[in-house]
């Protein structure tokens, strides 16, 4: 479907009409595949039809694909020189299609005309431009081998062109960018809040990348972006893995200056926009169509400080897993987040009702006996694991308070398909944790992890999430005022609490590192972001 698709554009004149531009906007959408945008759309038609046998159905399918999709990636990766485990991954993978093939036919059979939200329906250029508020637009990129695509849409004007940069160079660039912020992430990530004031010295950042990649993708939106205040990105392929927010809108004033003023002076594609990313373009008619949550008497559910003993950080190497189950001393080895204590406490503080489980009640257990669906904002301040990061380690988690003894549910691992199998009712879920929308910038790379897709699965309507390794005391600051600025101004957007929060780090007198990106910027909002 993509090369067809790359071919329909080649032979598109360069004076293409609306109705062409408009068949691509689908033509792309098909050519494009999610795993977040159909977790997101999966929950929205499970919500909406509330309970009953329907409903039954519709959780019992859920749960069916998402153990289809877990055995045919191990199935990919299986060794062929264990011929046992393949067969066997085999006869499990075939099982649960069969058992997708069934419940479809009941779903067909007893729910005629339903079965069509089993399967992704893109969005017509009209009906997305219908959705937008009179401040809003709507931004799809779409990258092929050769050349990119992109898509821009307010209420009244749309605009599509071709970039002639495919992924091989949006994923250099975008690889550049983020091991420029590798080292600066991690100045004061150990530290507690009350300790080391002094400010580091920044060792580096590619200003100059960043606002080629600005130059190239997005500055031709300009024009038509102009009484824009809020954006709804669509990230395909590399730039997935790379926030938006941090991209340089103009040539750098002080280019090769690693200084707060540098930083405070360069213009920023956050400050101009409020940044929302969506996993798909359909998702925008699932958020558009709920229903505005009250913002007074919320409830957070939160869960941080595990405790940890040891010294060493995620991405090492080292092995956490027995089995099947996490090796509680191994993941006891795992550094220890003592700011994550204050950083929920300070979250906390925003909100009039609050559960706090810290230390030796941040336990598997204990969530799983916690009553997660009255949680209008659930957090997490902990180490967040990337599949493969770890040896061992199949599927993404959240590291909580080890057990004395491993068992299921309770190995202090919460994985990606435990969280999937949640039934939240969450406005905000927070994974302040270590690459919780991790990428890598490769073509393939998938913006939104496991994590993300797992609570978008479960009931969630906001997440936010991190790029990259997040130093905690900028993390309990960043959310702490994103918190505060949303519940305090009742019409404020979301994606508007966000970026005013940014914008007083990038300005924090009292502490001139966090001007650095790598401070206020591994933050994303994806959902709804109004």
């Amino acid at each position: 479907m993509r090369a067809l698709f790359l071919f329909l554009f080649l032979m598109l004149p360069l004076g293409a009409t609306a109705d062409l531009i408009a068949d691509g906007f689908v033509a792309a959408q098909l050519a494009t595949s999610s795993s977040a945008g159909s977790a997101l759309r999966q929950t929205a038609t499970r919500r909406a039809e509330g309970d009953g046998p329907l409903a039954d159905l519709l959780r019992s399918r859920q749960a069916a694909s998402n153990r289809a999709e877990r055995l045919e990636r191990d199935l990919t990766a299986a060794d062929r020189d264990d011929p046992a485990r393949v067969i066997r991954l085999a006869g499990e993978v075939e099982t649960v299609r069969t058992q997708l093939t069934e419940l479809d036919a009941k779903i067909a059979e007893n729910f005629p005309g339903f079965a069509t939200f089993s399967q992704p329906q893109p969005l017509d250029l009209e009906s997305s431009q219908q959705l937008l508020d009179a401040d809003e637009a709507l931004v799809f990129v779409f990258t092929g081998a050769h050349e990119t695509h992109v898509w821009a849409l307010t209420t009244d004007q749309a605009a599509w062109y071709e970039i002639g940069l495919g992924e091989d160079a949006i994923s250099d660039a975008v690889q550049q960018v983020r091991q420029s912020l590798g080292q600066s992430a991690l100045l004061r990530a150990a530290a507690p809040l009350e300790d080391d004031p002094e400010p580091k010295t920044f060792t580096t950042f590619d200003f100059e990348m960043s606002w080629l990649i600005y130059r190239e993708l997005f500055a031709q939106l300009m024009p038509l972006l102009e009484a824009t205040e809020h954006v709804y990105f669509v990230l395909d392929g590399p730039l997935s893995a790379l926030p938006v927010s941090l991209l340089v809108t103009d040539e750098v004033p002080y280019a090769g200056q690693m200084t707060p003023q540098a930083f405070r002076e360069t213009h920023w594609m956050f400050q101009r926009f409020a940044i929302t990313v969506l996993p798909s373009v359909e998702s925008l008619a699932l958020i558009k169509g709920q229903a505005p949550r009250p913002r007074e008497n919320l409830h957070l559910i939160g869960f941080g400080d595990p405790l940890l003993t040891g010294g060493y950080w995620p991405g090492r190497g080292r092995s956490v897993m027995k089995g099947a189950l996490a090796d509680p001393n191994a993941l006891r080895a795992l550094a220890p987040l003592p700011a994550t204590r204050r950083e929920l406490r300070l979250i906390s503080s925003a909100f009039p009702k609050s559960e706090l489980y810290l230390a030796e009640d941040a336990t598997e257990a204990t969530l799983r006996s916690a009553d997660l669906g009255a949680a209008d904002v659930l957090a997490f301040a902990t180490h967040g694991l990337l599949t493969g990061e770890l040896e061992g380690l199949s599927e993404p988690a959240l590291v909580l308070t080890p057990p004395d003894i491993a068992a299921p549910f309770n190995d202090g691992l919460l994985t990606a398909s435990e969280i999937a199998g949640l039934d939240l009712n969450a406005d905000w879920v927070v994974l302040s944790a270590c690459n919780t929308a991790g990428g890598d910038g490769r073509p393939d790379a998938d913006g939104l992890s496991g994590l993300a897709r797992a609570f978008l699965f479960a009931g969630a309507r906001t997440l936010v999430v991190s790029h990259w390794p997040v130093r905690d005391d900028a993390a309990a600051q960043l959310t702490t005022d994103m918190f505060q600025t949303w519940t305090h101004a009742p019409d404020r957007r979301k994606a508007t609490a966000l970026q005013i929060a940014m914008q007083a780090m990038l300005m924090d007198d009292n502490d001139p590192s966090l001007a650095h990106p790598s401070a206020w910027a591994p933050f994303i909002l994806v959902g709804d972001g109004g």
